[in-house]
């Protein structure tokens, strides 16, 4: 496989974050409904079932309340058929919503709205939170390379469809889809086995030294960790001679400030942990009629 083959098998596996993919539905499904086992507990909302004497049909619309990015929409209307409340989509996920546009109308019991009406918005802002971010350092980076979140994500691989979804790339999507060694496993490993790696492995390095003495190895990418973009880019350049497939990632504190100059320097992937684990919710609402 060439490079930008080896990159879509391994760092971008978007094809996988749908419901169609039944590992991707299970994560979906667990969240969405123990989200709201937790917040009925006995299947009750005693605000509602104490106010309002009929489940009667109503019409609600989710309307944004700032710019964005909108994402988690597949896996919203996946819970929508599961109380009975029929939904018509204004945007569709990967779209640019503006402050005050309708996103998506629900029609349904009111009860039913209501019971659901934080987990849906929980899960739409901040996937779209997300999704707008990413799209952002995406811009930053003028498409010269992946970026591509770390596993520092809360919801999982909703987090990793999010970041697809603004435009980057999903890279591992658990510890069983292929090897990254970092330190804390080279503290503890045998330099032998190495040699013996029959799967697809990345090894984290930490300065020239390490690099290149884990190259020698011919790991499939290397993560230059924490390092400056003047030192990645001069090691790049004597790798690249002699391993011209081998993909080449940067991470540890880049940000939009930055990102520019990491994505000059010859990398293929970015991946930056601050795009799921602490993402800014984008602002939307719920409104009945």
């Amino acid at each position: 496989m060439n490079k930008q083959q080896i990159i879509k098998k391994y760092f971008n596996q978007k094809e996988k974050l749908t419901l169609k993919n039944e590992v991707y539905f299970d994560q979906v499904k667990k969240y969405l409904i123990n989200c709201l086992a937790d917040d009925l507990r006995s299947n009750s909302d005693i605000t509602s079932d104490t106010l309002i004497k009929d489940n009667s049909r109503v019409t609600a619309n989710i309307i944004a309340k700032q710019n964005g990015i909108i994402a988690g929409l597949e896996e919203i209307k996946w819970l929508l058929t599961k109380y009975k409340i029929h939904g018509i989509k204004y945007k569709n996920d990967g779209q640019r919503v503006k402050s005050g546009e309708k996103i998506l109308a629900l029609t349904g019991g009111i009860k039913d709205i209501l019971k659901t009406e934080r987990t849906i918005l929980n899960l739409l802002q901040r996937m779209s939170g997300i999704a707008t971010e990413t799209n952002k350092i995406v811009k930053f980076a003028r498409k010269k390379v992946l970026i591509c979140s770390t596993r520092k994500t809360p919801l999982g691989l909703l987090d990793k469809k999010a970041v697809v979804i603004g435009g980057g790339g999903t890279h591992r999507l658990g510890l069983y889809d292929w090897i990254l060694i970092k330190d804390n496993h080279l503290n503890h490993a045998i330099s032998s086995k190495l040699e013996a790696i029959n799967y697809f492995w990345e090894i984290e390095v930490k300065n020239k030294q390490e690099t290149l003495k884990f190259a020698k190895h011919n790991p499939g990418a290397i993560m230059f960790d924490n390092m400056k973009p003047k030192e990645t880019k001069n090691i790049i350049k004597i790798l690249a001679k002699y391993k011209p497939n081998m993909i080449f990632e940067a991470s540890g504190g880049i940000n939009e400030k930055n990102i520019t100059e990491y994505a000059k320097t010859g990398v293929d992937v970015i991946s930056i942990g601050a795009l799921t684990h602490s993402p800014k919710a984008l602002d939307l609402s719920l409104k009945i009629q």
